[in-house]
């Protein structure tokens, strides 16, 4: 797997991305300057007029040519093309791609009008053509780069399916750790990976040992500690393992089984690897003193086998950090979980630029909504509610109101639920097109929030919460966002688990945030919000 923008992308899908971004900047490329290989004289006249001869010419149509493809690869993108469990499907890979084809027109067309307007033509420009021309040449084009990517993406699948891009795993361990690894590797098959052995190399007596102490320790009401106990009774697999029994994978994404007659028992681990073909090895040993192979770990890291803790894997697997990891010497000695000043400065700018825009992009959307909430129910227009911002300091959250006005009047505060009943009609549409948030951008611009941060919550459940999950407050670290990792990655969630499962992505996010991290999240948000994906 490559590492972009502090994520983990598989290496075939990498490959996916650039070979399509060259298949389509060369269709571009030779059409859009086929007038410039063998120029005539009309040509040349015009070049001359523009200082320019054929060959700066073809550069420049280079250039531009690239402009399109990225361009036309965001429409892919923005239509999960690039999703294997979505690309691998036939029929829904044509559908997709009639519609980023179609996109891809309108954005690039939109494209040229504005380098133009705004007097950057260098951007996108394809000389000596005119303006009319260009754009018919360039749907020509596009239309035939799809057709050539849709065509290609047939034969690269089946390329995929042939051969393997997939890294081999090998899991060390038999806890709770690593039956977690096995579940979340099956719920991820297009992540690029390849579970092929598990090994219980260390004292399963010593590992029970831990498990009982964890056991008794108080976390009654941490629901990833309760589950993990009870994870326990139906994975007897796992309790069953000796010292040296080995489970193989068959066949790719195959349940693990028993290697027969006892093989691998005594083999060395760098053995063993070499003959099933390993690249990672992942340790998931719960107790690692006295128990840890580390000479034979260390011959396989120096024969090039990559060696990884379980937490660490898991989060270059989930995009997220693991619950069991939250403890201090992981947050305190682990890298990440901080911001150089100059790094705040610049996501400060960039929010107040961004949400300025924002402002003046949908301030009609906002008067319209404004004037629906208004007819449509008695009460404000505006939601106001106190939430608890960077270092635990409150601050009050603008919304647009989408329940009644005396939604908690009898109840008090609770946790707001799908299909719930105390949302009005205009408030079920805004909630699900998320237009109840536009306000919280003037929260942006005034610095109580940031556009991409955890999501804000209110003192009262994050008391609650405080008390059942360890380490809730370290989400406050940063300002909460109108938008973050944990919203774009998890359903909508009320209930204490779920706080936890979100809690695993802001951790995350505050351990790699980064402006190019906060870009990728804005994206993928927009996209969520136009798939209507999510409440």
């Amino acid at each position: 797997m490559l590492n972009v923008l502090r994520h983990y992308l598989p290496f075939r899908k990498a490959l996916l991305v650039a070979s399509e971004l060259v298949l389509i900047t060369v269709v571009v490329l030779l059409v859009m300057s086929a007038h410039l290989w063998t120029p005539d004289e009309a040509v040349r006249r015009q070049l001359a007029l523009e200082s320019l001869d054929p060959a700066s010419a073809r550069w420049r149509v280079l250039l531009s040519a690239l402009m399109v493809a990225v361009l036309a690869q965001l429409t892919l993108a923005f239509n999960e093309l690039y999703d294997f469990r979505v690309s691998s499907s036939r029929f829904e890979r044509m559908a997709r791609f009639l519609t980023s084809s179609s996109t891809a027109v309108l954005l690039v067309t939109l494209s040229l009008v504005l380098v133009r307007a705004w007097d950057v033509e260098r951007v996108l420009e394809f000389p000596p053509l005119p303006f009319t021309q260009t754009a018919v040449l360039l749907t020509s084009a596009l239309f035939a780069a799809f057709v050539g990517v849709f065509l290609w993406r047939q034969v690269f699948h089946s390329l995929i399916g042939r051969s393997s891009f997939r890294e081999r795993l090998l899991i060390l361990g038999s806890g709770r750790t690593a039956k977690r690894l096995i579940d979340e590797l099956s719920g991820r098959q297009s992540t690029g990976f390849e579970l092929v052995a598990l090994l219980a190399k260390s004292d399963s007596a010593s590992e029970r040992r831990v498990r009982d102490r964890r056991g008794d320790a108080p976390t009654t009401g941490n629901p990833w500690f309760e589950a993990s106990q009870r994870g326990q009774e139906g994975g007897a697999v796992f309790e069953s393992l000796s010292e040296t029994k080995l489970l193989l994978a068959t066949r790719p994404g195959a349940a693990l089984e028993e290697a027969p007659d006892g093989a691998g028992q005594r083999e060395p681990l760098p053995e063993l690897c070499q003959r099933l073909g390993i690249d990672v090895i992942v340790v998931a040993v719960e107790e690692r003193r006295g128990s840890l192979p580390t000479d034979e770990l260390l011959r396989c890291r120096l024969d090039g086998i990559v060696v990884q803790e379980a937490e660490s894997f898991f989060e270059r697997l989930t995009g997220k950090i693991p619950a069991e990891a939250m403890r201090p010497s992981y947050l305190i000695f682990n890298q990440g979980f901080e911001m150089h000043p100059l790094a705040a400065v610049t996501k400060r700018l960039v929010d107040f630029a961004l949400a300025l825009v924002g402002i003046l992009l949908t301030w009609p959307a906002m008067l319209a909504v404004a004037i629906a909430v208004r007819l449509d129910s008695a009460g404000p227009v505006l939601f106001r509610q106190e939430r608890t911002g960077q270092g635990g300091r409150s601050f009050t959250l603008c919304k647009f109101r989408s329940m009644r006005a005396d939604a908690e009047k009898h109840s008090g505060p609770v946790w707001a639920a799908e299909d719930d009943p105390r949302v009005t009609r205009v408030g079920r549409v805004i909630r699900k097109t998320r237009l109840d948030e536009l306000p919280q951008l003037f929260n942006v611009l005034a610095g109580s929030m940031s556009l991409v941060g955890p999501r804000p919550e209110r003192p009262h459940f994050v008391a609650e919460l405080a008390e059942k999950l360890p380490y809730y407050n370290q989400r406050h670290s940063v300002k909460p966002g109108v938008t973050g990792w944990a919203q774009i990655n998890y359903p909508y969630g009320s209930s204490v688990e779920d706080a936890l499962q979100k809690l695993q992505y802001d951790l995350f996010y505050i351990k790699y945030q980064s402006l190019l991290f906060d870009l990728s999240i804005l994206f993928n948000t927009v996209k969520t919000v136009l798939l209507r994906k999510g409440t």
